[in-house]
């Protein structure tokens, strides 16, 4: 067992991993943010500490209670524990997958970690490639939980624990923590009960991850509703000033949003606001050297920005705002998909019938791009449409990048399952399959590539539970999203935050797959021994170009992949090849 230890809780040596107590030992990766709590209760069963870490907390319960100190727990965690008494291996990931784990099992070894590349080190390139999982990653531009890219390897599923009995190499897998459980029974509220409900909850919240450090703690804000007011609770209840950390860019102002930044910041003495400013240069250049560190094939084009933000910051802990969409309503997806379950299937077909836009991010009219996408994701049930909204590529594109007929209809085993009747189903599917897969493991590789800890105010477990608890009109009535929260913190923010409309964190992808050296780079990539069709791709290019389709995000997606493949010796390339590529 090994461990890279980013110092937080009791910065002494003596809280050093891996950490023994008894036949016990751990490595662990997160925090406990109730870990002092859990501590004085431990105490009073009479166990008697050595450090001040939560770490030491963690193996306590754990060797009291077993298993069952995984409900205890409120934190973002991954850990490993090794009983030697027992000649037992128990794995563990958060409730809702803020920190990853991935391991390996052939038959006579399990190899565990929190990422890929510490995997390929122990397998000592006994790694093949899984075909399998790759058609998966093409459509969602990332590899949905379990899957990775690599035969018997997998990750585990958040809310899950696994054991290894050493003896007779037996694995069990098993859940502590289940959404369903949670979001039935609930007391109905008033809106006004819920406001006051939702404000105590989040401001514990942040009070718990700024308590649980012994180092200082920053905050990320971008503009957006959701940073603002975890900055805006971070500044009137940390007792010091905070530092916010926000991204500009001067020379694209579609993407540029450090106005709303700044109106936050000069809103609150306490905030000591830095803005780094980004040029289009900068994050290519910078896009690389971050795809090289993955391990695995991500296509979220929003890490580069992220990663390179963190790469900013100065602390070793942040603040977030990210899960407040997937609790509160917060994407287009589901006012959309609301609406639609309001119309008949027989009209469904019979508007499905009728021409498909093929570009509808090239239309100017924001009313008529909302209709042209509608109409695109529009499906007979709720699961199918779900599929759609969260697909970036088609049956069809899989096939002429030359994957099989059979994988290309592969879906995770999530979106098989019944139907989604209502807004809390949607909210609920996104929280166990996107939110993780990708929001969440895009926050976390960014960060920790430059020995960053992102805490999530927002994904308090019981916050969680009582945001899906609320009525859908809560959270979005009159094609207003995040309703409750915007009207809880409206005082706490300026207005032009309020009303303005969502923006993601994005790169002008769609610019440089129309011309410039990314575009050029990824014809070079898909000539050079690619395991994809390359005349498809340059066929895509040439769609793309011509601007009768937006294919940025598939294109993105090929080229995130023939990097990893590169990278990762999928594909053998002569070093006259590598020269013609560039770094």
């Amino acid at each position: 067992m090994g461990h890279c230890r980013l110092s937080i809780i009791d910065l002494d040596a003596r809280s050093t991993q891996p950490m023994h107590a008894g036949p016990l030992s751990i490595v662990f990766n997160g925090e406990i943010y109730n870990y002092r709590n859990l501590r004085a209760a431990l105490q009073r069963r009479g166990f008697v500490f050595h450090t001040e870490s939560d770490t030491e907390v963690l193996l306590a319960a754990f060797s009291l209670d077993g298993l069952d100190a995984l409900q205890t727990l409120e934190g973002m965690f991954s850990f490993a524990i090794w009983d030697q008494a027992a000649r037992r291996l128990t794995l563990a990931r958060d409730r809702f997958g803020e920190k990853p784990l991935v391991y390996f099992e052939d038959g006579r070894r399990l190899l565990f970690g929190s990422e890929i590349p510490a995997l390929e080190v122990l397998a000592e390139d006994s790694l093949e490639v899984d075909e399998s999982s790759l058609p998966s990653f093409f459509r969602f531009s990332y590899l949905p939980i379990p899957l990775t890219p690599y035969r018997g390897m997998k990750q585990l599923r958040p809310g899950h624990w696994l054991q290894l009995d050493l003896d007779n190499w037996s694995i069990q897998e098993g859940s502590y923590y289940k959404l369903e459980r949670l979001v039935v029974g609930h007391k109905p509220f008033s809106f006004d009960d819920a406001k006051r409900e939702l404000r105590q909850r989040l401001i514990a919240s942040v009070e718990q991850r700024l308590a649980a450090s012994d180092v200082p703690i920053a905050t990320f804000l971008s503009g957006g509703i959701d940073s603002s007011i975890i900055s805006s609770i971070a500044a009137k209840t940390s007792g010091q000033r905070v530092t916010a950390y926000s991204i500009g860019f001067p020379n694209d102002p579609a993407f540029d949003e450090s106005s709303f930044a700044r109106l936050l910041a000069a809103r609150y003495p306490q905030i000591d606001h830095r803005l780094i400013d980004v040029t289009e240069e900068d994050l290519i250049d910078f896009t690389n050297k971050t795809l090289a560190l993955l391990g695995e094939p991500y296509a979220d084009a929003s890490i580069i920005p992220t990663a390179f933000l963190c790469s900013q910051v100065q602390e070793k802990v942040i603040l977030g705002g990210d899960g407040a969409d997937e609790l509160f309503g917060g994407y287009g997806i589901y006012s959309a998909m609301m609406m639609s379950a309001r119309i008949p299937r027989w009209i469904k077909s019979a508007v499905q019938m009728l021409p498909m836009h093929r570009n509808p991010s090239g239309i100017d009219n924001p009313f008529l791009r909302a209709a042209a996408f509608f109409r695109m994701h529009l499906r007979p049930t709720g699961s199918e449409e779900y599929l759609s909204w969260r697909s970036y590529t088609s049956r069809e594109q899989l096939e002429e990048l030359g994957f099989s007929p059979q994988l290309s209809q592969q879906l995770p085993r999530e979106l098989m399952d019944g139907e989604l009747d209502g807004l809390r189903d949607i909210l609920k599917m996104d929280i166990e399959f996107n939110l993780p897969s990708d929001m969440l493991k895009k926050v976390d590789l960014a960060s920790m590539q430059h020995g960053l800890e992102v805490r999530l105010p927002f994904l308090d477990s019981g916050l969680v539970e009582f945001a899906l608890s609320l009525p859908p009109d809560f959270l979005i009535k009159r094609g207003v999203r995040k309703r409750i929260l915007r009207e809880t913190f409206k005082e706490d923010l300026p207005s032009e935050i309020l009303t303005r409309g969502k923006k993601g964190f994005l790169l002008p992808i769609r610019k440089w797959m129309k011309s410039g050296r990314m575009r050029e780079e990824l014809l070079e990539l898909a000539k050079v021994r690619s395991p994809l069709n390359g005349s498809a791709i340059e066929r895509f290019l040439n769609e793309h170009r011509s601007g009768l389709v937006d294919h940025s995000s598939l294109l993105w997606a090929c080229y995130v992949f023939l990097k990893w493949s590169r990278s990762n010796g999928r594909t053998k390339t002569s070093p006259a090849e590598l020269e013609l590529i560039g770094p």
